[in-house]
């Protein structure tokens, strides 16, 4: 499929985009590319490629269940270098 400077002016008006003259061809060249590419795709072979959707599968998702609980107490003072009054002292840094 060839994409020409005119198809490419038209989308720009479409679009409502203001560009020089010298613009349009190369856009026009690079949108071929892109086609070009495009076009490379349907010369693959997935003759041999089965479906990948597993349509077996009714729901993948599972019940939320509490292994254990800690409260913040117990994961912040085994961890904390200074560990006072239910928080984590610091040094001073303001004089």
């Amino acid at each position: 499929m060839a994409i020409s400077r005119k198809e490419i002016e038209h989308i720009a008006s479409l679009a409502r985009l203001d560009s020089s003259e010298g613009i349009f061809d190369r856009l026009a060249d690079d949108m071929q590319g892109i086609v070009g590419m495009v076009d490379k795709l349907a010369e693959l072979d997935l003759g041999d490629i089965t479906d990948v959707i597993d349509t077996e599968r009714k729901n993948a998702f599972h019940e939320d269940a509490v292994i254990q609980e800690y409260t913040p107490d117990e994961l912040i003072e085994p961890n904390a270098p200074d560990f006072q009054a239910g928080g984590v002292a610091v040094p001073r840094v303001v004089e």
